[in-house]
């Protein structure tokens, strides 16, 4: 196969960092001070039509960012109003074909066994936290740019939280790193394999697996999902197709 390196205008940054920086110019329009308490988790992830579980992870990288304080039991306050620098995407290189191959590989080896796990090990809150992201992706099949901005970060949202009910820390770090730092090759992999609602079918497949405590239905939905991207991929990046990225 011909290498060949696409450059994206894009730039695009995980949903838990634009949820976050959306965090921040609440807190400025509101005109919130440090010490003012801030809306419930459930609230804010209404207001921004997110997946509670999602909502976490923004107000974990302000919490770590210092601009908020999370007080188990009592709620969210503003720590500092004023934003600090967020975490933006390492990956602002061109990308190459071969690069969205390796990690496609990647995670067909990977992901397999830890959504069998999952179905082993997962609890309760992370079936409910799973169905809430299916639901969440549900709303952004469109097609629409803005709508692929959620739905891109939701769905690898969706992988990791089946890494998080594999019960392995470990692999749960592994699976992270392969869908959030790796988000620019994520997000060209949605525009190459383009069928989102199929894609969404196979993410539901999985999930019910899980949720039946079927270890090896598991483990085959997620090789089949994974092996179907990676066909699709490859017969568009042989073809020489030329996405607007």
């Amino acid at each position: 196969m011909k290498e060949t390196v696409v450059a994206w205008p894009k730039n695009p940054t995980s949903l838990s960092t634009h949820l976050a920086e959306s965090v921040l110019r609440l807190i400025r329009e509101e005109g919130l001070a440090a010490g003012d308490r801030l809306p419930s988790v459930k609230e804010l992830a209404e207001r921004f039509s997110v997946a509670t579980p999602t909502m976490r992870e923004a107000l974990r990288l302000l919490e770590m960012a210092g601009n908020l304080d999370i007080r188990h039991g009592s709620g969210i306050y503003v720590r500092l109003p004023e934003a600090r620098l967020m975490l933006t995407n390492p990956y602002a290189r061109s990308l190459s074909t071969q690069s969205i191959l390796n990690l496609l590989q990647a995670r067909l080896l990977i992901e397999p066994p830890v959504a069998e796990l999952a179905a082993r090990h997962a609890s309760d809150k992370h079936l409910s936290d799973l169905h809430d992201l299916l639901d969440d992706a549900e709303k952004h099949l469109s097609g629409q740019d803005s709508d692929d901005a959620v739905l891109g970060v939701a769905n690898m949202r969706f992988h990791r939280g089946i890494s998080e009910g594999a019960g392995n820390n470990i692999l749960s770090d592994v699976v992270f790193t392969l869908t959030e730092v790796h988000i620019k090759e994520q997000m060209a992999v949605l525009d190459l394999y383009n069928n989102r609602r199929r894609d969404h079918e196979q993410h539901k497949l999985i999930f019910e697996a899980i949720g039946r405590r079927d270890p090896e239905a598991a483990r085959q939905s997620m090789q089949d999902h994974l092996a179907d991207v990676i066909s699709v991929v490859q017969g568009k990046l042989k073809g020489d197709v030329n996405p607007a990225w």
